[in-house]
Order: C-alpha cells, then sequence, then structure tokens
C-alpha cells in the first residue's frame, strides 16, 4: 500500500461511522478474510470486548491483513492498547498472524503461544504455532506444544493432533514414535485423509533407505577414481572426476616414457594427477554426506507440506 493511501485510510478509519438504519456503530464486515480468517467450524470469529473504538480498530486492521498490507498492519497492532484478557487475545493472534504471512515464523509462534484457552482461536493459534517451530526446525518444543493441546471433544481436532505428532516424528526420524501416532490415523477426515496416506508413503521411504556411506565412497574412489560419486548418485560427477584422473595419470605416464622420471614436465603432470586423485577421494566423501543430506532436506519439506496444507484447510 502506497503511503498517501494507507494515510487516507488511516484517517477515515478514526471517523466515527454509523449504519444508515439502526444509528449504531458500523462493524466492519468481520467474515473471511482469504485464508487470513477466523474460522471455526464455517463461522468467522467475532473478536470480543465490548468497546466500540477497539472493534473499529480490529475491524481496519483485520481489512489490512485482508489486502496483505502486512507492515501497515503491524504498525497499528502495536499502537493498539488492549484492556481485557478478550482483547489481549485478539491482538495477539492478529500479531501472530501477520508474522506468520510475512514467514516470520518464530515471531509467529511466539504471539500465537500467548493466545489464551478461553479463546476461540487457541487451538488455531497452538496448531499453527507448532507448525511454525517444526518448520523453523524445533521438533522437539513443537510436541511439547500440541501434547499440552488441549483438543476437546472434537474428532478433527484429535485427527489433526495424531497427524501433526507423527509427521513431527518423522521429522525427528523417531520410527517407533511415528508407529504409535499413526495407529491414530483413521481415514475418516477428509481434511487430513489424504495427508495420512502421504505420510506413511513417507515412512516407508525413509525407513526402507540406505543412507549413502561416506567412508564406503571414499573406499571405491580410491579403488577407481570416480566410482565413490557414482555410489553417492553423482554419476556426471564420477564420470567427469574420473576423466580428470585418467587424462593427468596419462599424460604423467607419457612424459615419463619420453623424458624419463627426473623431468620437470613428468614431475608436474604425476602432482597434478596425484592431487586430482587425493581431491576425488575427498570429494567423493563430500558427495555421500551432500546425497543424505538432500534427500533428508527433500523428505522435511514433503513433511512439513503435508502438515500445513490439513491446517489451512481446518481453520
Amino acid at each position: 500500500m502506497t503511503k498517501p493511501l494507507f494515510v487516507v485510510l488511516l484517517l477515515l478509519h478514526m471517523l466515527p461511522a454509523y449504519s444508515s438504519d439502526t444509528g449504531n456503530l458500523f462493524k466492519a464486515p468481520g467474515g473471511i478474510i482469504g485464508h487470513g480468517g477466523v474460522i471455526a467450524h464455517g463461522h468467522s470469529e467475532q473478536f470480543s470486548g465490548y468497546d466500540h473504538t477497539w472493534s473499529r480498530e480490529v475491524d481496519f486492521i483485520r481489512y489490512l491483513i485482508g489486502r496483505g498490507d502486512y507492515r501497515e498492519s503491524l504498525f497499528l497492532l502495536e499502537r493498539v492498547v488492549p484492556e481485557n484478557n478478550h482483547q489481549y487475545d485478539s491482538l495477539n493472534y492478529l500479531t501472530g498472524w501477520v508474522h506468520y504471512q510475512q514467514k516470520t515464523l518464530d515471531l509467529s509462534a511466539t504471539y500465537l503461544l500467548k493466545v489464551s484457552k478461553e479463546s476461540p482461536v487457541y487451538r488455531k493459534s497452538r496448531f499453527f504455532a507448532a507448525y511454525n517451530l517444526a518448520h523453523d526446525g524445533d521438533a522437539g518444543r513443537a510436541r511439547e506444544v500440541l501434547e499440552l493441546t488441549d483438543a476437546g471433544s472434537d474428532n478433527l481436532y484429535h485427527a489433526l493432533l495424531g497427524l501433526q505428532l507423527g509427521g513431527i516424528a518423522l521429522l525427528e526420524r523417531d520410527y517407533a514414535q511415528y508407529s504409535s501416532n499413526a495407529a491414530d490415523f483413521s481415514g475418516n477426515h477428509h481434511v487430513t485423509a489424504a495427508e495420512e496416506q502421504r505420510m506413511e508413503h513417507h515412512y516407508d521411504q525413509l525407513r526402507d533407505r540406505r543412507a549413502a556411506s561416506p567412508f564406503i565412497a571414499g573406499m571405491l574412489s580410491a579403488a577407481v577414481p570416480g566410482l565413490g560419486k557414482v555410489y553417492a548418485g553423482k554419476s556426471a560427477e564420477g564420470v567427469a572426476g574420473f576423466l580428470y584422473v585418467a587424462a593427468l595419470g596419462l599424460t604423467a605416464f607419457d612424459f615419463y616414457r619420453g623424458s624419463g622420471p627426473d623431468s620437470v614436465l613428468f614431475v608436474l603432470s604425476a602432482s597434478a594427477a596425484g592431487a586430482f586423485y587425493v581431491g576425488n577421494i575427498v570429494g567423493s566423501v563430500a558427495a555421500a554426506r551432500r546425497t543424505n543430506q538432500e534427500f533428508n532436506h527433500e523428505m522435511d519439506q514433503r513433511i512439513l507440506f503435508d502438515m500445513h496444507i490439513p491446517l489451512r484447510n481446518a481453520f
């Protein structure tokens, strides 16, 4: 949003507005705000706290969030003064949601975790706070947040809780814990059914995969230059490494035959061939580690994706 437009909207926001038929302060629509809205079983959440000024301020902030004007939203949120617990919950939720939209997930989790149990957005705040922590690599704390979350009697919340805990177990590579969580997968909720199946697939991939051994990769390249990289899944690098070492070795051998072992050209080419040979071994060790890291990163992203989608659909 441009600065002049923001100033105009802010001035308009500060003016009292009355509905033509009731004379009461008009409350801007509090319905769904894109994916940033507050939904509980299909109903938009109406923030509590009966002060009309507060209500108007919150509605304007929600309007800005709906437009994607997150910087302006935070500017106003930092200046709102809540007067009761309901208003504090609304302020913390909205601030956490703006940070979530801005991908500052650590700050988002901090604010969302301040939402009290009495708030209508308590469960949404807890689920998204845990997801944010898991996404930032703090799976252990994410699990603690969910385990302390009261899911109530709603079967959907229990299905979400099981899926999130199962995903966190996979992120931690705790297969025993995952099996315990997956035992509760029912496939009965359309919000979680597809992701439960994909979690099982992720589990099978992680459990059945044999990680590349850096030691074996190094030994293979010591025997045949480049073979360790092929073993690590880097075939192109392995072939290139073999050709470099072979070319330098043949060049050194040619100089040896033509000029003898004391030839400067032989010494230089032999030294280069030796350096490439050792470097190929070291590179093969690194390639095996890199392959494992890439696989784990890709799997983590898939797991996080399948944790995220049900939350967006449920709330």
